[in-house]
């Protein structure tokens, strides 16, 4: 099992929404099949970043909506990097650390905490958002 985004942003951060952005049938493809379907989006805020897990594979993934190009706004979709993720737990949300080239999610300082994607899914967990370090949100700009 994988992890895909699917995201929606302004170019260099510019401006934000002054009525939501509607977009519909958004469907994640790899080889043209369809791997995620993350149905009609109604976006009030960016950047927005919505994660699906998938099966394993590692041809390109692409995207498919029936909204019409909507200018200024970058589309764009992918596997899951290697990085920490704020992630929703059935326990509240925690920052789980995901190594895309190995397929596990840990946590820091845990050994004993090494979970698949299957696992993850099994646990119900979901991924919110990237997490970034104080420090790093500080250099950002």
């Amino acid at each position: 099992m994988n992890f895909v985004y699917f995201k929606v942003e302004y170019p260099r951060n510019e401006g934000s929404l002054s009525s939501p952005l509607y977009l519909n049938d958004v469907v994640l493809l790899r080889d043209g099949d369809i791997v995620a379907e993350l149905g009609d989006l109604k976006i009030t805020h960016l950047p927005y970043c919505i994660y699906r897990s998938v099966p394993t594979g590692f041809r390109k993934i692409e995207y498919r909506l029936q909204t019409h190009s909507v200018r200024r706004i970058t589309l764009s979709c992918g596997y899951l990097k290697s990085g920490e993720y704020i992630v929703n737990t059935p326990q509240g949300e925690e920052v789980l650390i995901w190594n895309a080239l190995s397929g596990l999610w840990t946590r820091h300082g845990d050994d004993e905490m090494r979970i698949d994607g299957y696992k993850f899914v099994e646990n119900h967990y979901t991924i919110i958002r990237p997490h970034r370090r104080r420090s790093e949100s500080l250099n950002a700009g």
